[in-house]
């Protein structure tokens, strides 16, 4: 057990788990071992496993269509882990893994996952920064390798696959292009940047509105566009100013104010988060300890009042209402006495920001 809890310890998105946090996933993986050269999985296998190396080796390998040649995309050793990205999204296998020497494994398995995530969301938060950045060390990689320059298109129906799917898909996978969304005669764009939603067109309406009209479409058809890797998209970013470590969640039911809120705090060197209910706040609020909390004062399962409660329930976290002139009216006499609660003026981002550093200040 001590030596599981070892290995464990040494999977990124796992060391943000106590103790009993470990032994938790220990009682749930899978023990299995691997001969030298053995097929872990092959392209177009249900991605229904996630996979953790104790030791040994493997490599990641795709095969073109046109000659059926095999490239190498990585090689993998111990404490390093594949097949997450299936396991969060339902997709066939992108790629086969074969082992290289003898080596072992845990195996995930996703009815055990998602029991796991449900009792450590934190997990899920840490793995979407860890897979992002994987992804970006990887095209950074492709973009000294010689190819065509021209980046494949993915293309579906939305019978089949949901639309707000498609966009956590291109989230996780770092985008950079735009999915392109077609319904009858209208047709919407979402564009995204390493991979965070900057823009959302459909005809006249605002983006918000736009986002959710699509939402809602239950037949139509969508591609994805990746733009095609330049080398002055995979040089490195400036460095900032080390700050001190300050943990935000959002909770907010709209997509587009989320990924407009978390970009600017995000550029501002906070480590944001954000969901879309008052449930999945409270129990990332338990889990991530938070420094503040901004929050809609309307929910799809509570409102503000009553979420606010719950919260202080937990602790004296600083909540910031998302409020316009007439709505602070409303509710600032009511939840104001509860302390450390704080409203916008508007819900702009320049204001919000403005109001999230003063409450911090205190």
């Amino acid at each position: 057990m001590f030596q599981i809890t070892e290995v464990l310890k040494k999977v990124p998105f796992f060391q943000t788990l106590g103790r009993d946090g470990i032994d938790f996933i220990v009682e749930r993986l899978k023990f299995k071992p691997y001969d030298a050269n053995e097929v872990i999985c092959k392209i177009g296998d249900p991605g229904d496993k996630m996979y953790i190396i104790i030791s040994g080796q493997v490599k990641v390998v795709v095969t073109s269509e046109k000659d059926q040649e095999e490239k190498l995309i990585a090689t993998l050793g111990a404490g390093d882990y594949f097949g997450e990205m299936s396991l969060l999204t339902g997709e066939p296998r992108s790629a086969s893994v074969i082992t290289t020497e003898p080596s072992e494994m845990f195996i995930l398995h996703k009815s055990d996952f998602d029991v796991i995530i449900e009792r450590f969301p934190s997990i899920t938060l840490s793995m979407g920064k860890i897979m992002s950045q994987r992804l970006r060390d990887t095209l950074q990689k492709a973009a000294n390798t010689p190819t065509s320059g021209i980046a494949p298109s993915v293309k579906g129906s939305l019978s089949e696959r949901r639309l707000v799917e498609v966009l956590k898909f291109c989230e996780s996978n770092s985008l950079n292009g735009k999915v392109v969304v077609t319904r009858g005669g209208e047709t919407g764009e979402c564009y995204y940047e390493k991979g965070e939603l900057q823009k959302v067109i459909l005809g006249n309406l605002s983006e918000d509105q736009a986002l959710d009209t699509m939402l809602n479409w239950e037949d139509g058809e969508f591609i994805i566009e990746p733009r095609p890797i330049r080398m002055d998209e995979s040089s490195a970013p400036p460095k900032q100013e080390p700050r001190e470590e300050r943990r935000l969640i959002i909770v907010n039911n709209s997509m587009v104010v989320q990924k407009m809120l978390q970009r600017a705090f995000e550029s501002m060197g906070y480590e944001v988060y954000a969901v879309d209910n008052g449930a999945k706040a409270l129990k990332m609020i338990q889990s991530m300890d938070p420094h503040l909390i901004i929050c809609d004062t309307k929910l799809p399962d509570t409102n503000g009042s009553e979420l606010l409660n719950s919260i202080r329930a937990i602790g004296q976290i600083p909540v910031v209402f998302l409020t316009d002139a007439s709505s602070r009216a409303q509710y600032e006499p009511q939840l104001s006495a509860k302390g450390e609660v704080y409203f916008t003026n508007s819900q702009e981002v320049g204001e919000v920001v403005k109001v999230v550093e003063n409450a911090l200040s205190k």
